[in-house]
């Protein structure tokens, strides 16, 4: 039977990875493209837009970074992960500020993969999900909000509670991605945590549970 569930898109150079990921996602029901570099997912895409799309970072011709810039730039607005082998603070972060949803590390694991994908997804439902249906405020009053939590992550990194702010920065950017004054102040939380031997890293797979 040919799996009815939502359409995700692998973009990896490599065909062993493709084919395992291919297994992992179809055996849950997913249905699933295949794009060896970012040129030729920019025009599986055109053909048959998709719900998700999976996306190495190092690639010949077109890699992660520059297909993701493109698709946001084209007004593309379907969730994306990240996928890298080399993984890191700053290809982290600079995929987040081109709007990518998640970050994964490979290897991974199949319930890895299948965890992250589902809650993209699930995300990605709710926003098409009416803010009145929900009985979330309107979009002035969302911005007065994170205006206001913005404020108060500031004052969380200045008093060192780096975990509140973390906490605060990530409901600004789950309500609006490409937010500059969050992903500013995530920049400087990143940098305070790697000044104090906390180490960044962890903060961010906080955010992205399946890494």
């Amino acid at each position: 039977m040919e799996p009815t569930g939502p359409c995700i898109v692998i973009v990896d150079d490599e065909a062993n990875v493709r084919l395992m990921l291919r297994t992992a996602l179809e055996s849950s029901g997913y249905r699933v493209l295949e794009a060896a570099d970012g040129l030729a997912a920019l025009a599986q895409l055109e053909r048959t837009p998709c719900d998700l799309i999976l996306l190495d970072l190092r690639m010949p011709e077109l890699d992660g970074m520059g297909t993701l810039a493109r698709l946001r730039g084209q007004g593309h607005p379907t969730p994306v992960v990240i996928l890298t082998a080399q993984g890191g603070v700053p290809d982290a972060v600079a995929a987040m500020k081109l709007g990518a949803h998640d970050f994964l590390t490979k290897p991974m694991t199949p319930d890895a993969l299948r965890t992250v994908v589902a809650e993209v997804l699930d995300r990605g439902r709710e926003r098409t999900v009416p803010a009145q249906e929900r009985g979330e405020p309107t979009r002035a009053a969302a911005l007065r909000s994170f205006g206001f939590e913005l404020a108060q992550a500031r004052r969380a990194i200045n008093r060192g509670d780096f975990g509140e702010a973390q906490r605060l920065l990530r409901d600004v950017l789950d309500g609006d991605p490409h937010c500059r004054q969050a992903h500013e102040l995530l920049d400087r939380l990143l940098t305070l945590e790697q000044r104090e031997g906390l180490g960044a890293f962890p903060v961010l797979r906080a955010w992205f549970p399946g890494g």
